[in-house]
């Protein structure tokens, strides 16, 4: 492939357009330069595939279409694409032949009954990403925590919107903390534009991906303090647990409203969250983490609450929580 075009042969080549041919004198005269200059951009041009000879004058060169010049001198690189995109899909399919014995193995770092389980954190998001690449029909996603990462919104929106472009029923839930981040309404309201459903509740369980309900991933962790990991799983009845699981946090979720404020119709949802939390004697941090907020703005908004019922202190809340019937749980309040 040769390099860019110089400026002198973009000239020469103008001039030939001109002319309708290329001629070296005329090509002197344009651009200042002696015979032996004037060669060399012949020959650019000539290597670019902007020159060729003249069907019935052989001795002229006359110019190409600059289209037609680019598809000729791109031909060989992408027929050499084409041969290494075959070899590849040659590779995978001949590799993939062997997934059901590796799926099957009951060795060390696997376990029988189509889970596999991955421990190296960019092989599963390799594997994450291969999945939604290959999705056709149902997406699911549950991400517990609070604030996220607005680089990493950012970068994957793209791909992310990629998903329901295709005509993919993508659904997602967050907790209802997400709701007050700038960069997460940004994202949702691009992905929602995009065709997406977005909900958010006061709790989730764990992290999950399924996709087409036929492959999940779940954390690997049997015990806080483990390293990162994932669980893949293939098993259908596993899977369809794991389908079940989110239609229930799903039909218990409540859309994620852009335009409104941050916790506009799911402040009450929250309230009750900490109060039943905080009658169970759990710990600020531990509250915090299953809201998906820091504990600072978690003790505020304890604070809150307890001046709010007159209580002072976190049991005599609880109690009078329970009397007003602050803990019962009613989604027709919105």
């Amino acid at each position: 492939m040769p390099g860019a075009l110089s400026s002198d042969a973009v000239i020469v080549y103008r001039r030939a357009l001109a002319d309708g041919r290329f001629d070296s004198k005329s090509a002197m005269d344009a651009t200042g330069l002696d015979s032996e200059k004037v060669a060399r951009c012949r020959d650019e041009l000539v290597a670019h595939c902007l020159l060729q000879p003249d069907e019935i004058h052989d001795e002229w060169l006359v110019t190409v279409n600059p289209e037609i010049a680019a598809a000729k001198l791109a031909q060989p690189l992408e027929e050499a694409i084409r041969s290494y995109r075959n070899a590849v899909d040659d590779a995978r399919e001949r590799l993939l032949q062997l997934m059901p014995a590796y799926l099957g193995r009951t060795m060390s770092g696997t376990v029988s009954g189509g889970l596999e389980i991955l421990t190296d954190p960019d092989e599963v998001q390799l594997m994450i990403n291969q999945a939604a690449a290959k999705c056709r029909r149902d997406a699911m996603t549950m991400q517990p925590g609070g604030k996220r990462d607005p680089a990493a919104l950012q970068q994957a929106l793209p791909l992310d919107l990629g998903i329901v472009q295709r005509g993919v029923r993508f659904r997602m839930i967050y907790q209802h903390t997400t709701r007050t981040q700038l960069a997460m309404r940004s994202y949702v309201s691009a992905m929602v534009e995009g065709g997406a459903e977005i909900r958010t509740t006061d709790q989730l369980a764990e992290r999950m991906f399924i996709f087409d309900r036929e492959l999940a991933f779940i954390p690997k962790r049997s015990q806080p303090g483990q390293p990162l990991g994932a669980v893949v799983v293939r098993e259908p009845v596993l899977v369809s647990f794991l389908c079940a699981l989110f239609d229930q946090f799903w039909i218990n979720s409540q859309p994620f409203d852009t335009e409104g404020p941050g916790y506009q119709n799911v402040s009450g949802d929250l309230k009750r969250s900490l109060l039943e939390l905080l009658a169970q004697g759990l710990k600020d941090e531990v509250v915090a983490r299953r809201l998906g907020m820091s504990v600072r703005t978690c003790r505020r908004h304890i604070a809150s609450l307890m001046q709010d019922l007159g209580a002072e202190s976190r049991f005599e809340a609880g109690v009078k929580a329970t009397q007003l019937g602050l803990l019962s749980r009613d989604r027709s309040e919105g």
